[in-house]
């Protein structure tokens, strides 16, 4: 237990640090990138202290950031933002096959997708581009659902394919 905790807190340190990195090549050469470098040492640092913690203390992180993951976001989301929710089926519940999320462009193209399998149906869509694009869910068997990019969380109802459709 302690290792899968521990390669869920080094994979979102790593994200973190990766995030730093390639906000810091990012900034053009007029830009003072002394705030870049402050946020790519507090990352290190937080590395050095989770390689630190406890079991129980990881643990207890773990958990929390499992629980922030399902927690509704009240908001509407802004570019870069986060979506979450869960895919259900007709009668509520969760889907039991790979569902595919995805963020698509007004000319339909996709930008952000996220495909995998669900724990309960829940799902997280990182990094949205644009609130102006659309969301779609699809899964195979079902209808393909299409939102607005409106608010944070969505509780999503897919219908069986009738058998005209299939």
């Amino acid at each position: 237990m302690r290792k899968n905790i521990l390669y869920l807190l080094f994979a979102a340190v790593s994200m973190m640090v990766s995030f730093s990195a390639s906000a810091q090549r990012a900034v053009s050469a007029e830009r003072d990138s002394s705030d870049l470098q402050a946020r790519l040492d507090a990352t290190f640092e937080m590395a050095s202290q989770l390689s630190q913690m406890t079991s129980e203390q990881l643990d207890s992180m773990a958990r929390k950031m499992v629980e922030d993951m399902h927690k509704p976001i009240e908001s509407v989301p802004k570019a870069g933002g986060r979506i979450n929710g869960h895919v259900l089926d007709i009668d509520g519940n969760p889907i039991k096959r790979d569902v595919k999320i995805c963020e698509r462009d007004i000319v339909d193209r996709a930008v952000t997708i996220v495909k995998a399998e669900f724990k309960g149906g829940f799902f997280n869509l990182f990094d949205i581009k644009n609130p102006d694009n659309y969301l779609t869910v699809e899964a195979q068997g079902y209808e393909t659902q299409r939102f607005p990019i409106d608010r944070g969380t969505y509780e999503v109802r897919l219908k069986p394919l009738s058998n005209n459709n299939k």
